[in-house]
């Protein structure tokens, strides 16, 4: 994946300055290049913020199952510590094995929660970025830009605050958001 945007920044870079330099493209089609920080809109939207609040809130409910899971299970070992003196070998093995059980299905629970924690994250930015990227598809088209670049990933180390157009872009992209 990173050497893909390498691959395309090095593409998008050769191909801006091959058309800056053709003096007929120039004169009929002015050249305007643009860029925008898609980091920052999905941190700092209306959009982004709701998926991270509906993705913690998610979190936060799915950790307090965990919690009484892990909570039970400390209970559980607290009980065969205090029992241990006075149960027999097979009573006392039966205890721990019932112990590990719960051990490994509260891992293989937070695995679970994990991954698809993870998942639904993934899948919510998957729909920011292409109503996004549709966005600033339009923004270009509608505003007259040849290019506009991603700043941040893309390898952009320096543009002008008059080419950045992450504040129009959130603006817009906000005004979409309910």
């Amino acid at each position: 994946m990173r050497r893909w945007i390498i691959m395309s920044s090095v593409i998008a870079v050769t191909l801006t300055l091959g058309m800056a330099f053709l003096p007929e493209s120039r004169a009929a089609n002015p050249f305007r290049v643009g860029t925008v920080d898609i980091q920052q809109i999905l941190l700092e939207s209306k959009a982004g913020k709701q998926a991270k609040a509906k993705v913690e809130a998610e979190r936060d409910l799915r950790q307090k199952e965990i919690t009484a899971k892990e909570e039970e299970v400390a209970k559980l070992q607290q009980d065969l510590g205090k029992q241990s003196s006075i149960l027999s070998e097979a009573a006392r093995k039966e205890k721990q094995d019932a112990i590990d059980r719960k051990v490994r299905d509260l891992k293989r629970i937070y695995d679970d929660f994990s991954r698809d924690l993870q998942k639904k994250e993934g899948e919510l930015v998957r729909e920011l970025l292409k109503e996004l990227t549709a966005l600033i598809r339009d923004y270009g088209k509608e505003k007259g830009y040849t290019l506009i670049l991603e700043r941040g990933q893309s390898g952009i180390v320096y543009g002008t605050e008059e080419i950045d157009l992450t504040k129009a872009i959130m603006a817009l992209f906000d005004a979409k958001t309910k």
